[in-house]
């Protein structure tokens, strides 16, 4: 297993496209960042200000994360590695195990970068600037800001669960790729356009996707202490879809033969 997890996080530091996301997020943090200084200037009310800020613009993770995950995931089985792997010896729960923790790898990296690397440069930014930059408590923030950051580590987990499962069932990239962006759209369109129905059960429905619970943690407004009924659900849901959709994806993988 341990050797496997080497492969897998060589295999990552390796792809392209793996570069190309963190390139991304590295010029999207930096575009960002001047865009707030002409549009609002770098002035905050506290040290812990810009990571709240970066909080409130973490959504787009959930539209490039999943895709990448999605060609991880299935590229044992496109490029027949996965024959190869199993055939040395490695049984197949370990390998989509070690599949999913290079995931969470993988995830928890862009995390720090995309929230960490805006912090550094937005803190650059104010002092090089000689920007106002206020004594605001910072335990209230330090709590909201670590708490959403700990939710989009998990909510990424589990949006990475579902696209695993994705992968395990289909095995090609592309119809693995063209499922993902339905099960991301689809899951923030229920969000929106139920959340206001007439009918009881359509507005749970929309209460409990996972878009729902990412915007309630993200929102600006949503900024308070959780009830213990909101966490519990806010820290369920994820969880929920986690052990579902790896159970499934085991037992399909099982069972099913891995030749395409």
């Amino acid at each position: 297993m341990r050797n496997f997890l080497e492969a897998e996080a060589y295999y990552v530091t390796k792809d392209p496209m793996f570069k190309g996301i963190s390139l991304l997020l590295l010029f999207g943090s930096a575009l960002l960042l001047v865009w707030m200084g002409v549009q609002v200037g770098f002035d905050i009310d506290g040290p812990l200000e810009p990571l709240i800020t970066s909080i409130q613009l973490s959504f787009f993770l959930y539209f490039i994360i999943p895709i990448y995950v999605c060609f991880f995931a299935t590229e044992g089985f496109e490029y027949g590695s996965v024959q190869t792997i199993i055939a040395s010896g490695q049984s197949r729960s370990l390998y989509l195990l070690g599949k999913y923790l290079t995931e969470l790898k993988v995830v928890l990296w862009w995390v720090i970068q995309f929230f960490g690397l805006f912090y550094v440069l937005y803190m650059l930014a104010a002092l090089v600037t000689g920007s106002h930059i206020g004594n605001e408590s910072l335990e209230g923030k330090f709590i909201v800001a670590m708490g959403a950051i700990g939710f989009n580590i998990l909510y990424l987990a589990a949006y990475s669960a579902v696209v695993l499962l994705l992968g395990v069932l289909m095995k090609k990239s592309a119809t693995a790729v063209i499922a993902t962006f339905v099960f991301v759209f689809g899951d923030f369109l229920l969000s929106g356009y139920l959340k206001d129905s007439s009918y009881v059960y359509l507005r749970m429905v929309s209460e409990n996707t996972l878009t729902t619970q990412i915007f309630k943690f993200s929102a600006v407004n949503s900024h308070e202490i959780y009830t213990l009924n909101e966490g519990v659900r806010m820290i369920l849901i994820p969880v929920v879809i986690i052990g579902v959709c790896l159970s499934v994806a085991l037992v399909s993988f099982e069972k099913r033969d891995v030749h395409l």
